[in-house]
């Protein structure tokens, strides 16, 4: 007998990722905290929907230079490529759909990404696809395109 596939939420189908977990909302919202370590040169948003060429994605942490965003007018879909696309790698993911996201976002004009693993409580930081370090507890996290710093404590505690 054959397993029915898992029902794709509204959610899912919309942002083109898995629903948050607790761990995962955890995570993105200790990445906010970047915004107070970055000063008046950059803005970190939650959850922006992005029309990056013919594709749209939904990073779950952007990173844009600060000015890099009109802000008087309200926008659905931001056509502006972040400086920093973040992603939280959730319990329904494998780590080949966010390499592919990866992909995408380097293409578009991104000039780092950031995966985090939760269940090994380190991320990897992608100055261009294939190239990455890697981080984990107990180091503090630097990213070449923006200079924000972070300890991983911070981000899994």
């Amino acid at each position: 007998m054959e397993t029915p596939a898992p029902e794709v939420s509204d959610y899912e189908l919309e942002r083109g990722k898995p629903r948050p977990s607790l761990n995962r909302a955890l995570i993105q919202r200790n990445l906010l905290l970047l915004n107070a370590g970055l000063g008046a040169d950059y803005l970190v948003l939650p959850e922006l929907s992005l029309a990056l060429d013919v594709q749209k994605a939904v990073p779950d942490v952007s990173v844009f230079p600060r000015g890099a965003l009109d802000l008087s007018a309200e926008q659905i879909s931001v056509t502006v490529v972040p400086r920093t696309a973040i992603e939280i790698l959730s319990p329904t993911q494998v780590i080949p759909e966010l390499l592919e996201k990866a992909k995408r976002y380097f293409a578009a004009g991104v000039q780092s990404y950031w995966m985090a693993v939760p269940d090994l409580r380190a991320v990897a930081v992608f100055s261009e696809l294939g190239k990455y370090q890697y981080f984990y507890n107990g180091q503090t996290l630097t990213d070449p395109a923006t200079g924000a710093e972070i300890a991983i404590s911070q981000l899994f505690d």
